[in-house]
């Protein structure tokens, strides 16, 4: 089950062309070209500040978030369900967007999804970075912080396993995208994003407390703002990881061999 990592390392150079070659079709085309890797979080983040922190004014407490700013708390929150959201948004399509170079050249498929993943990872981790540049000159830089890749790794791995799952179901269920963009509208509105838990009436509570991106969110909050980190959130996280990526990569290798037939 381990062998996506043993091919990361036996086939580093081609996944790191993969990866380049993602990372700059986002920007192909374009005037700024990489620059866009900085700039697109950037507006990101300077627009979701201005409307909430100048036009909506939503309000949150020190005490049950960390901070009283909203877009400090929003944007915490933002960008770990924005790298996982993105990422299965682009896997799901890898396949059948590199069908030809799959039907006609001999190469670790499971490349193609962990290529996207681990791109859209940086990209929008650049993003993040941003926000805690932003959050150490407002004061809340903690020693918690040095947590932080451990959750993103973990994170990563819970993504990579449903888009090994989601780009295999593709090439044989072509409305599995449309669905998709269902699913992750849904899923993001109950995860606490854009709200604090205790604003979530106590009869749909069932939705953060058997969500495992609301663990996730609240697990880098609470690390970023809170400046506190529970060792038995991370275990479970970690569990939930391994469970997707075992899963997804089951079945991923399942179908692989049809892949040729279908394409």
């Amino acid at each position: 089950m381990l062998l996506p990592f043993s091919l990361m390392v036996q086939k580093k150079t081609l996944l790191r062309e993969f990866v380049t070659r993602e990372i700059k079709g986002r920007f192909a085309g374009t005037a700024g070209g990489i620059l866009w890797t900085v700039m697109s979080p950037l507006a990101t983040i300077v627009s979701y500040f201005f409307v909430f922190s100048l036009v909506l004014r939503i309000n949150v407490t020190i005490e049950e978030t960390g901070t009283d700013k909203f877009a400090a708390f929003f944007l915490t929150g933002f960008f770990p369900w924005l790298m996982f959201a993105d990422s299965l948004s682009k896997s799901v399509s890898v396949l059948l967007s590199e069908a030809s170079l799959i039907t006609k050249v001999v190469f670790p498929v499971e490349l193609l999804p962990m290529s996207v993943v681990i791109s859209t990872f940086a990209v929008n981790g650049i993003g993040f970075g941003l926000v805690l540049i932003y959050l150490v000159f407002t004061g809340h830089f903690s020693w918690f912080w040095a947590y932080l890749p451990v959750f993103l790794a973990i994170e990563l791995l819970f993504a990579l396993g449903l888009s090994f799952f989601l780009s295999a179901l593709n090439v044989f269920l072509r409305d599995t995208g449309e669905m998709l963009g269902i699913v992750m509208m849904l899923w993001f509105f109950s995860t606490p994003v854009i709200y604090p838990c205790s604003m979530v009436p106590a009869e749909v509570s069932f939705l953060i407390d058997y969500n495992p991106m609301a663990l996730f969110v609240n697990t880098f909050r609470d690390a970023v703002l809170m400046h506190q980190v529970s060792l038995m959130s991370i275990l479970v996280l970690f569990i939930l990881s391994l469970i997707s990526y075992s899963a997804g990569f089951w079945f991923f290798k399942k179908a692989k061999p049809a892949f040729g037939d279908v394409l």
